[in-house]
């Protein structure tokens, strides 16, 4: 079994209860963590074998960017059951930061994960 993470991608994205929110973009910076296995005895160095970390993230980036959701946490969810589904990982988790809020609020981070 491997455990990989992809973290802090910077994803550009309409989100936010408020129509003020919504208005433009604002920078996500999304954590992705996941675990596949290879077949036993599968040759280790050959892609086809292997998760594409490439494909991931720009499947990823195009979802959240292409989303209209209100929250963070229906984001979340839908973001994770469409990777697990289209690539065949398991044990998906999505941390969102929203910098913005973090420093509306004076804080370093505001985030929620699954």
């Amino acid at each position: 079994m491997f455990d990989v993470e992809i973290k802090n991608l910077k994803i550009f994205a309409n989100i936010g209860i408020t129509p003020d929110e919504r208005k433009k973009k604002q920078l996500l910076k999304v954590t992705l963590n996941f675990s596949y296995s290879v077949a036993k005895g599968k040759d280790l160095e050959a892609m086809n074998n292997l998760k594409d970390y490439s494909k991931i993230t720009k499947s990823l980036k195009q979802f959240i960017t292409e989303s209209s959701y209100d929250t963070l946490e229906k984001l979340i969810t839908s973001s994770s059951h469409m990777l697990a589904k289209k690539f065949k990982i398991k044990k998906v988790k999505v941390k969102i930061n929203k910098t913005a809020v973090a420093k509306r609020y004076g804080s370093e981070t505001v985030s929620v994960s699954n």
